[in-house]
């Protein structure tokens, strides 16, 4: 059986791909459809290769054991040996500050859930990371683990414009952004590959305004040299897990 990496909160394929293009990995993504009543898919990335994605919502009490009851038994799969978490920030990022307060007085419990939703990542027990803007979690949880821009592991990155935004983002993802990630059980931070950043501006912001779909999306893109570094960092913990010890790619 392969071992499985599962991905929280996660709509492209950026941060899978490496796990996708090894091929020793179940690799299982969970992105809830309100509109889409079936629990999985057996879905392709855009080169014809195969993951799965999870129609589950993880903001209620029960996804745990929902997530794990369509891993064992509605795939056949084991349970997750990593989890990567690109939990909402709506709630959280201190870019967002000036709403908090409006939003208490709706709930006076919106960022307790949030930090929940979080830290979902640690009900496994596995090695995990959970990313994030800079944002309340360091206060409501713990500070971040490590802190990183993309331009600072773009030398892993492939050469070339991005393959979908290239208006949006700048080569290799060669941009500032600070991101912050709470880490455990053995997640390994990947060393950096910097190159320089072509601008120095959150490209999500500087060309992005709205709150439409697409907007929402790129804003939440894995940059690809971050991707594969973690991928390369942790693909041998997580086969060690299984008493495999095969070389990663």
């Amino acid at each position: 059986m392969k071992p499985t990496v599962l991905f929280l909160f996660n709509h492209s394929t950026y941060a899978l791909q490496p796990w996708i293009d090894d091929g020793r990995f179940n690799v299982v993504t969970v992105d809830y459809s309100d509109t889409d009543h079936s629990a999985f898919h057996a879905t392709e990335d855009r080169f014809g290769q195969a993951f799965v994605r999870l129609n589950v919502d993880l903001s209620q009490p029960d996804a745990f054991r929902r997530v794990n009851t369509l891993l064992q038994y509605g795939l056949g799969f084991a349970l997750p040996s990593l989890v990567v978490s690109f939990a909402p920030c709506t709630d959280l990022a201190v870019s967002g500050a000036a709403h908090f307060e409006r939003k208490r007085l709706r709930d006076p419990e919106f960022q307790k859930k949030a930090v929940a939703q979080a830290r979902l990542a640690e009900a496994w027990g596995v090695p995990y990371a959970v990313e994030n803007p800079v944002s309340v979690l360091s206060t409501l949880w713990r500070k971040p683990d490590h802190t990183f821009h993309p331009y600072e592991y773009a030398g892993f990155c492939d050469e070339g414009p991005h393959p979908e935004f290239p208006d949006v983002i700048p080569e290799q993802d060669r941009y500032n952004k600070k991101t912050c990630l709470w880490t455990g059980n053995g997640f390994e931070m990947p060393s950096k590959h910097p190159l320089a950043p072509l601008q120095q501006e959150n490209p999500g912001f500087l060309k992005l305004g709205g709150k439409s779909a697409r907007t929402k999306y790129i804003r939440s893109l894995t940059p690809r040299g971050f991707a594969y570094a973690m991928y390369s960092m942790n693909c041998r913990t997580v086969l060690n897990l299984h008493k495999e010890t095969e070389p990663c790619l």
